[in-house]
């Protein structure tokens, strides 16, 4: 009976639970469909917006660069700090949005209207009349929809023709007609208020034009304080697209030198790579010498602006500002006082040479031999009755440098075999004239004193002899027979390579781009008797800073050192103070000259000798701490020479090395008295006071 009463029991209570978890099931759906009618109708917009985004899109506006200071801690290059209009495009601007903003923009501003184009003035017709309207003005009903198909002319081919039917007259109407049909054109040169201003509408409207979507542009650089604060008025006008942006621009306090280098826009060339980069299109940069060389550490940190996007370009709210950050400060091996008391030496040795000819230029080059720290660049010319800078000729071009390598010369014989003496008498050279030394009757001479002499016989025969050449005894004259064949290719080839280990016809590295290697001649198969003249210089062609280079393997005892104008990389303060030690540029040894200890010691003494032997051939410098190689350089021309003068002082502890070219002299010594004139000059740099006078041109006396 139990039973029978418990079945029928569960029988009630089955129905009622099947209710309850129906009710529940049909308040869940219910609480869900009011849900996604809240999402789909109350925040559709929203997620349908939030779908459709994109990455992130990041803007940017270049910092000010890095400042550079020479070794003294002097400011050299700096920053003058300026403002500018900025502009962010959004996708979808056309020139009608941009028309609006130019007329908005002119009252506020004053706009240079030089840059403007016939074909700015015709589009700016264009867009006052309305394309549609303009299209009707300028072309047929057949040619804006032909009936035939066949004939229909492409947009792009009847804005053409619109643009070549426009008149003068047309130009007048909208106010950007003048009768000059060139692009220098001048707002005082216009004929009323109305076309000033409509020529700086088209000049911003043109700014604008040139903008590229979500990048920050550069509409107006440097703005008044006036146009600042009437602009920041009006900001609330614009649309949020503009903006005021802080800009720089290069100053040199103490004058511009060569090697500094320029900022520009970025090449048509390099585009990619710095856009790979990180950098904008409207960026700068470096593009010659130290600003590219070292553009990685001088550029700063951008200041940014984030976009989020929709698919469609279109920016989400506001941007996300990030602040930039100064670039890495500079500090150059470069004493910038001696650097301009050598520039005023060179002019005063420029007037004293032309007393003897028709000499116009100059050239040093100063450097520490042990770390390759170029402490001097300088050349000088006289044009026009003027004294200009010259100075990128020091890295650039390329002369024959004459008996100033015979150092290089005597290790090549020592690497070929035994220094010989040999007695210094004319070598009478087949099919190639007589060859002799400068100064006659020097008598028998070793490798010092034919250092101390400047013995052309000597450097001739002692390289001669390991090419195969023969040379007879012929009384006062050596007969030279040349016998063709391996020997004569491997040495000079092997004289090229000594040359080369010292820096000689190589890229010297030093931390400028475009470094010229001067000139490099062929083997002389069909003219044998060039191997003689290379060996006292008078074949290739070095620059000057290659010659300092190897003046400092002489002065070193044999290390080629790799010359460099960046000392130190330093925090920036935001001031012209120098900040915290970023790093150092390492010495960098390029190779070690394949001679031994006394070898080099060997050409040190004959160097010794040029300036304090009693028959040195600049013997006039005994007074001082100066040892050297004098050369003399026949160019083309009679009685034309190239004077140059390597050297290092002191010569018992060498601090610095240096080389002197005098181009186009007619004899004389002024390449000695400008080393003497440069020396006096380090030493006394402590107490240098110098006028800055290199900066500008200097009128002075064609002759004296």
């Amino acid at each position: 009976m139990d039973n029978m009463e418990q079945k029928k029991n569960r029988k009630r209570f089955l129905p009622a639970r099947l209710n309850l978890l129906f009710l529940v099931v049909f308040l869940l759906f219910t609480v869900l469909i009011i849900r996604l009618g809240f999402i789909q109708i109350v925040n559709g917009e929203h997620f349908r917006t939030q779908s459709e985004l994109t990455k992130n899109i990041v803007a940017s506006v270049q910092t000010e660069r890095g400042k550079m200071f020479d070794r003294n801690g002097q400011l050299i290059v700096s920053n003058i700090p300026s403002f500018a209009l900025t502009y962010i495009r959004v996708q979808g601007t056309g020139h009608e949005e941009h028309m609006r903003y130019a007329e908005k923009l002119a009252p506020l501003i004053s706009m240079p209207v030089d840059k403007i184009t016939t074909r700015d003035r015709e589009d700016f017709w264009i867009v006052k009349k309305g394309i549609q309207k303009a299209y009707e003005l300028k072309l047929t009903k057949e040619e804006r929809d032909p009936e035939d198909e066949d004939k229909k002319i492409e947009d792009k081919e009847l804005y053409k023709m619109v643009l070549d039917r426009i008149t003068d007259e047309d130009l007048k109407e909208v106010g950007v007609f003048h009768a000059e049909t060139n692009e220098d054109l001048e707002v005082d040169q216009l004929t009323s208020i109305e076309e000033s201003r409509n020529l700086e509408i088209l000049a911003i409207k043109r700014e604008l034009d040139k903008s590229t979507n979500l990048e920050v542009s550069f509409i107006k650089k440097d703005l008044t304080e006036i146009e600042m604060a009437v602009i920041g008025e009006h900001l609330g006008e614009l649309e949020g697209r503009f903006g005021i942006s802080s800009t720089a621009e290069r100053t040199y306090p103490e004058g511009n030198e060569f090697f500094f280098g320029k900022i520009k826009d970025i090449p048509a060339e390099s585009i990619d790579h710095f856009l790979l980069r990180g950098y904008a299109r409207n960026d700068q940069v470096g593009t010659t010498h130290l600003e590219k060389q070292y553009e990685g550490i001088l550029s700063g940190k951008d200041k940014t602006y984030t976009f989020t996007t929709t698919k469609s370009g279109q920016p989400i709210g506001s941007p996300i500002v990030t602040p930039g950050s100064r670039g890495h400060d500079l500090v150059l091996s470069i004493d910038m006082k001696l650097q301009k008391e050598i520039a005023d030496i060179l002019d005063k040795s420029i007037l004293k040479a032309r007393k003897d000819g028709p000499v116009t230029s100059a050239y040093v080059v100063m450097m520490e031999p042990n770390s390759g720290e170029v402490l001097a660049m300088v050349g000088r010319k006289l044009d026009g009755g003027k004294f200009k800078d010259d100075s990128y000729k020091t890295l650039q071009s390329a002369f024959e440098m004459g008996s100033t390598v015979k150092g290089a010369t005597v290790l090549a014989i020592h690497q070929m075999g035994a220094a010989p003496y040999i007695n210094d008498k004319m070598i009478d050279l087949p099919s190639s004239g007589n060859f002799r030394s400068y100064t006659q009757n020097i008598g028998t001479v070793n490798d010092i004193h034919a250092l101390e002499q400047s013995s052309n016989i000597y450097m001739g025969i002692g390289v001669g002899t390991h090419a195969g050449f023969s040379f007879a005894n012929a009384g006062g004259t050596y007969k030279a027979r040349v016998t063709y064949g391996t020997k004569f290719e491997k040495t000079f080839q092997k004289l090229r390579d000594v040359y080369s280990s010292v820096g000689l016809g190589v890229k010297t590295g030093i931390d400028l781009p475009d470094e010229a290697l001067g000139f490099i001649g062929n083997i002389p198969y069909d003219s044998p008797g060039n191997l003689l003249h290379y060996s006292i210089g008078q074949f290739d062609t070095y620059t000057p800073i290659q010659m300092a280079q190897y003046a400092s393997v002489i002065a070193n005892g044999g290390y080629r050192v790799q010359p460099h104008l960046l000392k130190e990389v330093r925090y920036s303060t935001g001031t012209d103070e120098l900040g915290s030690l970023v790093s150092k540029f390492d010495t960098n040894v390029i190779n070690r000259v394949d001679n031994t200890d006394e070898e080099i010691k060997r050409v040190q003494d004959g160097f010794y000798l040029v300036t304090h032997g009693a028959r040195g051939t600049a013997k006039q410098l005994s007074g001082t701490k100066i040892a050297g190689k004098t050369g003399t350089a026949q160019i083309k021309g009679p009685g034309k020479y190239n004077l140059t003068f390597i050297g290092y002082a002191p010569y018992d502890n060498p601090e610095v090395a240096f080389s002197v070219v005098l181009p186009n002299a007619s004899g004389g010594a002024v390449n000695k008295d400008i080393a003497g004139d440069i020396v006096d000059a380090y030493y006394n740099r402590d107490q240098l006071d110098v006028e800055d006078s290199t900066d500008e041109d200097q009128e002075q006396p064609e002759n004296e």
